[in-house]
């Protein structure tokens, strides 16, 4: 027999997944981001999304998920699945490598 080992998907991990209609933050980025409101924006030359911690304005964050769908449609963006992510201290904010797949 051969068995196949179920891994399950973890949180933790310096991960953003993006959905058809969300954008999940993994815990260990969300546990650095300041604020419930984020602003999201995107760098076409090099692929990448920038999510920003706000204290005023933005999308709202509902606990590790924000409502990306109007997001997606405005930038053009059709990509699906977990990306690699790092945190910037400087300025609040996750940058999304959208050609780093995990």
């Amino acid at each position: 027999m051969t068995f196949e080992v179920y891994v399950p998907r973890s949180n933790d991990a310096n991960v953003v997944t993006i959905t058809k209609h969300h954008i999940r933050i993994g815990n260990k980025l969300l546990g650095k981001i300041k604020g419930d409101r984020v602003e999201i924006a995107y760098d076409r030359d090099s692929n990448k999304l920038r999510i920003r911690g706000l204290d005023e304005g933005g999308l709202i964050l509902s606990g590790n998920k924000i409502g990306a769908t109007g997001v997606f449609k405005y930038f053009e963006l059709d990509e699906r699945g977990n990306f690699q992510a790092e945190f910037n201290d400087k300025d609040n904010s996750i940058h999304v490598d959208l050609n780093e797949r995990r």
